[in-house]
């Protein structure tokens, strides 16, 4: 599965791995239903390196989990998903999780 993330230097093309992370996707999907990240701004970009992003508040400490959102505090962060076989390369997107 495939979404467009818009900003306002272009689109990026973002290809989720449904099958191997589905509480990761499920939440990146309805984060954005809901307009969570409109207006986040990346708020620390290193050249060749990262670029961070989705915080409401554009500082890197007040992201939350749409069961955050609907359940409270309490269901801030999910169980990880992490897969061997999955790492990360130039051009991934990955999401920081303390579950």
């Amino acid at each position: 599965m495939a979404v467009v993330l818009n900003t306002n230097i272009g689109d990026l093309v973002l290809d989720l791995f449904v099958d191997d992370n589905p509480m990761a996707c499920k939440n990146f999907l309805k984060l954005c239903k809901v307009k969570f990240y409109n207006e986040c701004i990346f708020y620390d970009v290193q050249q060749n390196h990262m670029a961070l992003t989705g915080d409401p508040r554009n500082r890197g400490d007040e992201g939350t989990s749409i069961w955050g959102i609907l359940e409270g505090p309490s269901k801030r962060y999910f169980k990880d998903e992490l897969k061997k076989k999955l790492r990360h390369k130039y051009g991934t997107v990955a999401m920081a999780n303390s579950g």
